[in-house]
């Protein structure tokens, strides 16, 4: 479904309605990398118990300026602070800045980001191999029934660095609506290891506020996972992508 990445750093940031992201004293940050003409920078919420809330990053005032038009892609390989590894099963995220999409044309073949949030150790992640007939058994094995909502389907084959991509087919995407996001989840191996939403530039830029429900699996690897996902506007320009209402599963 996607190509694979040509490029890599590595990085993370926040979340937030129109608030100042500097002062929030619940939020463990990641390291901040370069990207466009900002930073991006990972972080998790925990409430009072210590228990995650919410896990994303921000990108801030410039990060979506001047980025590279390197084809067919550009990955960031961004750390989540420890207090997101040890409290959730999130290992780590990568972006991927795709200046022209990607298949399936007329669906996703438009300049937009695949946010991905790992459950899969970030060495791991790297190791997945092209897609070829003697590594085609693994992206092919499906993790167990219920891990993945039943409106998701496996697209064909796989990406090297990433695993075999599911796609929600009663997305607006699919029924004639011009794609602005998406959620998406990944498999390699029999096990779900990444949960990813798909955002179009343009939409970024226009400043947007969303808060979607992620269709919930029935079968988790126990921990604590986010029922929802969204994009929250920042006052000082900075945008945080985020999946929060964590709950143990």
């Amino acid at each position: 479904m996607k190509k694979f990445l040509l490029g890599l750093l590595a990085a993370p940031l926040f979340l937030g309605c129109k608030t100042d992201t500097a002062t929030q004293p619940d939020r463990f940050f990641g390291p901040s990398v370069p990207i466009g003409n900002g930073t991006v920078r990972t972080w998790v919420s925990l409430d009072a118990q210590n228990n995650p809330t919410t896990i994303g990053f921000t990108l801030s005032k410039g990060a979506l300026d001047n980025l590279p038009g390197t084809l067919p892609e550009t990955a960031y390989m961004l750390a989540l602070p420890d207090e997101a590894t040890t409290k959730t099963p999130f290992k780590h995220v990568m972006i991927n800045w795709n200046p022209q999409g990607h298949e399936p044309s007329g669906i996703y073949n438009v300049p937009h980001f695949d946010f991905h949030f790992y459950i899969q150790p970030m060495n791991e992640t790297m190791a997945i191999p092209p897609y070829t007939t003697a590594s085609a058994a693994k992206f092919d094995k499906l993790p167990p029934v219920g891990s993945i909502h039943s409106d998701f389907a496996k697209g064909p084959g796989g990406v090297p660095g990433m695993g075999a991509h599911w796609s929600d087919l009663t997305s607006p995407e699919f029924k004639g609506t011009p794609f602005t996001e998406t959620f998406v989840f990944g498999s390699y191996d029999g096990q779900v290891t990444f949960w990813e939403q798909m955002i179009t530039l343009a939409y970024l830029k226009t400043n947007p506020n969303l808060d979607k429900a992620i269709k919930q699996p029935s079968v988790f690897v126990p921990g604590y996972y986010p029922q929802r996902y969204g994009i929250r506007s920042n006052a000082d320009g900075s945008l945080d992508i985020l999946m929060n209402q964590m709950i143990k599963r």
